[in-house]
């Protein structure tokens, strides 16, 4: 997926991990990570204060940065998005999904009808109350296909004839198809904008309004004096610094001239461990690079083909190769933490031996393919090249075919043979939906499976826990066994500020982006 996002605990794990944090942001704990490393130095205040400017120096953006909450393209569209709008639901630190504009989300016994009731009293910037006509007119933008929504696919079952406004605080959401992922869905897809809303001078309900904008460089924002959330925001303002240089952007935070850089690449990391001016914030998630062949072309149409290219992963020399260790192991599945992940299939191992048998079993002894690579991030072009080296144990010859991220994502993207790409950390079924399940717009893997593919549907539209669950399973078996899609290893997203509080570990990695929840340490 061509996507700048970068998970999910079970509840159990969520009730614990909220207890170290509180912890560690009260006494002084400090969390590690599964290696040991510290997940955040020692606590700051645990009192918020008030006032100053946060400069977040943000890797990337273009001329092409937009305001427009629909079309989220980078990290820098990401942090303005986070500071101006919000979504019906959020995701939490934990990737809980939360009720957030809502009192309550509730959906009927079949799941293609959910009912939400607004807060009371929530206001856009422009000053204008938040109602059920503005909920209805966001999901009418989002399914526009003027508006050219990025997530827009996600609720693409959402039947706008039939979804009505009860009262003015109470939406009904009528699906076309029963969805029990419907509220994290929404959480990425359904920004709330105002009937009137023009991108001229877009307006949320976020904790900071907009001041200035200039795409590709930067954006001011202010506090928004009316937002619904205790006492929050806390700092006065924030400002959104682009770098396309990761080494300009490193100079300024260690220079002061910001104080949060994000998504620091594996190989800065230990060196600016080493400044103690600085403070690191560690998060596990569950973002993941895949390498994904296409499963309708040869050789990769051949099951046995699939499952030796599997074998070949060196899964720990890959994270501490292309992660530099700043991870943990995957078994060709996603989303580990939710709760219908399958945790009784075998961790598959590195095999060469058993990769060779099964190659020369289906007629591909001395077998060569070509892998398109490409820079697209941090780990990206390393994780092609270990592979490569490690095909050879085998005898598979993977000629790399590296090209710009430009070509990369061009006219070929989704055409490739052979590629790696970057995958969000999503629940399973919105990740089907964004990755090789049978709605997914980009199925990098083209895979395709009747019984898998029935399964979804059902399971989609399954209220009862069990059942669900027993079905996801069932799934999981069917990628683990014929799916083109190899998983080696979950990375963990590390940001390093100077005089910030309120940062906390984040299964997403956005931590700094819940701007409201920070403030500036005082001096």
């Amino acid at each position: 997926m061509k996507n700048f996002l970068t998970g999910n605990y079970g509840r159990r794990d969520f009730l614990k991990a909220g207890a170290l944090a509180g912890a560690a942001l009260a006494g002084g704990t400090s969390f590690v990570d599964h290696f040991g490393n510290p997940l955040a130095t020692e606590a700051r205040a645990a009192t918020p204060t008030r006032g100053g400017m946060l400069i977040h120096g943000i890797q990337g953006g273009s001329a092409g940065d937009s305001l427009d909450p629909f079309k989220v393209l980078s990290a820098a569209d990401y942090a303005r998005f986070t500071a101006l709008y919000e979504t019906l639901w959020s995701a939490s630190a934990a990737y809980t999904i939360d009720p957030w504009l809502i009192e309550s989300g509730e959906p009927n016994a079949t799941l293609d009808e959910w009912t939400i009731r607004l807060k009371k009293g929530i206001q856009f910037h422009h000053g204008k109350t938040l109602s059920a006509d503005d909920v209805i007119y966001s999901a009418q933008r989002c399914l526009d296909p003027a508006t050219g929504a990025i997530y827009g696919g996600l609720l693409a079952t959402l039947d706008l004839k039939e979804t009505k406004k009860l009262d003015e605080r109470t939406v009904r959401f009528k699906l076309k198809s029963g969805m029990i992922c419907f509220p994290e869905a929404a959480s990425l897809a359904l920004p709330i904008v105002p009937t009137d809303f023009d991108l001229a001078k877009p307006v949320g309900t976020g904790p900071f309004k907009l001041q200035s904008f200039v795409p590709g460089q930067q954006s001011v924002m202010v506090r928004n004096e009316n937002y619904w959330r205790d006492g929050r925001p806390y700092v006065d303002g924030i400002t959104h610094v682009n770098f396309n240089d990761e080494t300009a952007r490193i100079n300024a935070l260690q220079g002061g001239q910001i104080n949060m850089a994000d998504f620091v690449s594996f190989p800065l990391i230990r060196v600016l461990a080493a400044d103690t001016s600085l403070q690191i914030n560690r998060s596990e998630t569950v973002s993941f690079i895949p390498l994904n062949v296409r499963v309708d072309q040869k050789p990769y149409d051949d099951v046995r083909v699939r499952e030796a290219l599997k074998l070949l992963v060196d899964r720990d020399a890959m994270v501490k190769g292309a992660y530099l260790g700043e991870g943990r192991i995957a078994n060709d599945l996603y989303a580990p933490l939710d709760p219908l992940f399958n945790k009784d299939l075998p961790q598959r191992q590195h095999d060469p031996d058993k990769a060779k048998f099964l190659l020369k079993q289906a007629g591909f002894e001395n077998l060569q393919v070509e892998l398109t690579t490409s820079d697209l991030g941090s780990g990206v072009l390393t994780s092609t090249e270990l592979y490569a080296a490690q095909a050879r144990s085998a005898g598979v010859d993977v000629k790399l075919n590296k090209v710009d991220s430009a070509a990369f994502y061009g006219d070929q993207y989704g055409k490739w043979s052979f590629s790696p790409n970057l995958q969000p950390p999503y629940n399973y079924f919105v990740t089907l939906m964004q990755a090789d399940g049978p709605t997914s717009s980009l199925n990098l893997s083209h895979f395709n499976d009747e019984e898998f593919s029935g399964l979804f549907y059902k399971a989609l539209a399954e209220a009862d826990d069990a059942k669900r669950t027993s079905m996801a399973h069932r799934m999981q078996e069917i990628q683990y066994q014929k799916g083109g899609t190899i998983i080696w290893g979950f990375q963990n997203s590390v940001d390093f500020t100077r005089g910030v509080a309120g940062i906390a570990p984040d299964v997403s990695g956005f931590s700094t982006y819940r701007s409201a929840d920070l403030w500036i340490e005082e001096q």
